[in-house]
């Protein structure tokens, strides 16, 4: 009869868990802790709710397995204690071991429908969690909402500028096409110019012709001169020789000779003021002449010739003139149209025994020469 009412109990157990498990699941009046009303929520999300439903479903066909692999468990004690039942009505007495076996077996299927309590316990933990998650997703699809909103305003804000860069650039576009026609206007301006300076340049290489053949005859010229003045230098000498034989008798004190050739050998081309120095001498006859100072200073009285010839740099004009105490007497000029222009003069002077002579700057700037020098002063006594 224990044993009888031991299953009993274990019966009533069991249809109060299977009653807990259909109120759960299938009860109309039970309030459903995952149940949504699909029709507030946006047509765009249908699909996530549709997941989160079919997890529950998953779960809620996860409990049915459970409960009935309880109920299985409960039918299987249910045939164990029948059998129980068969040997008691079999056995009119059983032994105190045979009773303790039952009491433990009692108790193991405590133990057991105590865990099955727990599993259904952390079931429902799982489904608050469901429904903590679900929660949490409404949240996230307002906050994807706000996004989306945003997003459209900031779409909006791009197509206003692109519609601006469009405009932007078709400016741009009509500002070029005005620069392509500058530019073509300019490129007919330029090639007018170019014709007009290949004209111009035509007529300078005219004029360089013409002044290369003013030169070459100038050239010619000075050849003519340069022979004509050794010509008159030659008969200034043997018009002083003559002179001299002549005199010779009365004037025995002036039998002395006078000569003197300094040359200038380097260049310079920021000589601009004072004497010019011919410092290299080739003839001194009568130590008249001082290459350090270049002056000249007559050691007896007399008629005196002096010459000199000088060379511009390179288009820089050169104007020398000689000097008698301080006083210009000629003058000599290198113009500048055209490099290394020769300017030279000759003079006759009556000098007294300590007068000076030398060759001081008028005008322009630097000089030219060679180691054969190009820039020379002589004199010499001819009475």
């Amino acid at each position: 009869m224990i044993a009888i009412g031991l299953a009993v109990h274990v019966l009533m157990l069991v249809g109060i868990v299977q009653t807990s498990t259909n109120s759960m699941l299938t009860d109309d009046e039970t309030k459903n802790l995952t149940s949504l009303n699909l029709d507030s929520l946006d047509s765009r999300n249908v699909d996530v709710f549709r997941q989160l439903l079919n997890q529950e479903t998953l779960i809620r066909m996860t409990l049915v397995k459970n409960v009935h692999a309880l109920m299985k468990d409960m039918l299987t004690l249910q045939e164990k204690l029948t059998a129980a039942e068969n040997r008691i009505s079999k056995i009119d007495t059983s032994t105190d071991h045979e009773i303790s076996k039952l009491k433990e077996e009692v108790k193991l299927l405590k133990t057991e429908n105590d865990i099955l309590k727990n599993n259904s316990v952390h079931v429902k933990a799982d489904i608050d969690l469901l429904n903590e998650n679900l929660t949490d997703v409404s949240n996230t699809l307002t906050d994807v909402k706000i996004e989306v909103r945003y997003l459209s305003i900031t779409l909006f804000n791009i197509n206003s500028n692109s519609r601006e860069t469009t405009k932007m650039l078709q400016r741009q576009n009509a500002s070029i096409e005005n620069l392509k026609s500058d530019i073509a206007e300019n490129d007919q301006k330029q090639s007018a110019a170019l014709l007009e300076l290949g004209k111009q340049h035509m007529i300078v290489i005219d004029d360089i012709r013409n002044t290369t053949r003013t030169l070459n005859a100038d050239l010619d010229q000075y050849k003519t001169d340069q022979w004509r003045l050794s010509a008159s230098v030659s008969s200034l000498e043997l018009f002083r020789n003559n002179q001299t034989n002549t005199k010779c008798v009365l004037f025995l004190d002036q039998k002395q000779e006078v000569a003197f050739t300094a040359a200038v050998t380097s260049s310079s081309t920021t000589w601009n003021s004072g004497t010019l120095i011919f410092n290299v001498v080739i003839t001194n006859a009568g130590n008249g002449y001082n290459p350090s100072t270049g002056v000249f200073t007559s050691p007896i009285g007399g008629t005196y010739v002096f010459y000199v010839s000088a060379v511009e740099y390179s288009k820089q004009y050169l104007r020398i003139d000689i000097v008698l105490n301080s006083v210009s007497k000629v003058r000599a000029i290198g113009v500048d149209s055209a490099s290394y222009q020769t300017g030279t003069n000759m003079v006759v002077l009556e000098l007294q025994k300590g007068d000076s002579v030398w060759v001081k700057h008028s005008y322009g700037k630097g000089y030219y020469s060679e180691n054969v020098p190009l820039i020379t002063l002589s004199g010499f006594r001819i009475l």
